[in-house]
């Protein structure tokens, strides 16, 4: 059999059909949709396969868990961007352009290190504890852990890790992730607890994902958030958002000449 050429657009995720929409090799409309939920849909988007215990529960409850924040960097632009009454999906992923290695997005670096942290431990026949001792040993900083508004420890984190031992999901990213948290305690001497970027880091490795895919797990469920906060700007404020002069300095040249 001759092998099919390969077009310029190659894609193995969904294909249009005469008769709907393929996903992964389903029939969204005769196999998916009413079957499955929507944390098992994007499982099944990210990794190619239905999940075969509750890893789209746990999904679900990420989503739910980190929704929204309130006032943060990602829904302040997004309200900004639609003061000035630009289409709602154009305020929106402005906000979502906020999500980085500061806001945010601090959990895909967490997943590429604790990856990496746990494939070591397995080669070297040593403990997940002593792998991370030696790591904190060597690094002044590490993304996702602490937190300036929940100093006793991100409540989240705890009910999520919770949640992964209780649908069967957590696995050795998670306890990588826990032999993190102790190793920074011992060194600062105060417990210093995972925060949100670790949970979703941790739990998107355990649940079989692509450690870049970490983002996605929280980008995905804060996009509806954000959405909230466009349509409140819209219809309960003002409009036309601007900095009020009196937070604005000017430190250059005073008046010359050209």
């Amino acid at each position: 059999m001759t092998p099919t050429a390969r077009k310029p657009w190659q894609s193995a995720i969904a294909e249009f059909t005469p008769d709907g929409i393929n996903v992964r090799g389903y029939d969204v409309l005769n196999d998916l949709v009413g079957r499955i939920d929507f944390g098992e849909m994007v499982y099944l988007l990210l990794t190619g396969e239905l999940p075969k215990g509750q890893e789209g529960r746990m999904i679900n409850a990420v989503f739910v868990a980190v929704a929204d924040h309130g006032i943060s960097p990602s829904s302040t632009v997004t309200r900004f961007v639609q003061a000035a009454g630009v289409p709602i999906q154009c305020s929106v992923a402005a906000g979502v352009m906020m999500f980085g290695d500061i806001h945010g997005g601090a959990g895909q670096e967490l997943a590429r290190n604790v990856q990496a942290l746990v494939a070591e431990a397995k080669s070297s026949a040593r403990s997940f504890d002593e792998v991370a001792q030696d790591f904190v040993a060597a690094h002044k900083r590490i993304d996702g852990f602490g937190h300036p508004q929940h100093p006793e420890g991100d409540p989240r984190t705890r009910i999520l890790f919770e949640l992964a031992d209780a649908y069967g999901v957590a696995g050795d990213h998670i306890a990588m992730t826990r032999a993190l948290e102790q190793a920074l305690a011992r060194r600062a001497r105060r417990p210093i607890p995972a925060n949100i970027d670790s949970a979703i880091g941790a739990i998107a490795l355990d649940l079989g994902l692509d450690w870049r895919l970490a983002r996605a797990l929280l980008v995905i469920p804060r996009t509806a958030g954000l959405f909230a906060h466009a349509h409140e700007e819209m219809t309960r404020e003002p409009g036309w958002r601007q900095v009020p002069m009196d937070q604005i300095g000017y430190d250059g040249p005073p008046p010359r000449q050209p």
